[in-house]
C-alpha cells in the first residue's frame, strides 16, 4: 500500500524525495491567491465604492426626508392637541 504524502515527487525509482514540501506548496498557493485577490479587489473597488456611495446617499436622503415628515406630523399633532385641550378647558369653564 502506498502511504506517501501528497507532494510532488521525483519519478526516479532510486530516489523518491519530494521536490516541494507540502508546507511550501501550500504557502506558494496561498501567496498566489492573495496576490490575485488583491489585484481583483483593486480593480473592482473604485466602481463598487462609487455605486455603493450613490446608493447610500440616496437612502440617507430618503431617510432624512421621512424623518422630517414624521417630525412635522408629531409637532403638528402636539400643537393641535394642546390647542384642542385649551379650547375644551375654556369651553368647560365658560370662558
Amino acid at each position: 500500500m502506498n502511504t506517501q504524502s501528497t507532494s510532488v515527487v521525483i519519478s526516479n525509482q532510486k530516489n523518491r524525495n519530494a521536490l516541494i514540501s507540502p508546507k511550501a506548496l501550500l504557502i506558494s498557493i496561498s501567496a498566489t491567491g492573495a496576490a490575485l485577490s488583491s489585484t481583483a479587489h483593486a480593480a473592482l473597488d473604485e466602481a463598487q465604492v462609487t455605486a455603493i456611495q450613490t446608493e447610500v446617499l440616496s437612502d440617507v436622503t430618503t431617510a432624512v426626508g421621512a424623518g422630517f415628515s414624521v417630525l412635522a406630523v408629531v409637532l403638528a399633532s402636539s400643537i393641535g392637541f394642546s390647542l384642542l385641550g385649551r379650547f375644551i378647558s375654556k369651553g368647560a369653564n365658560g370662558g
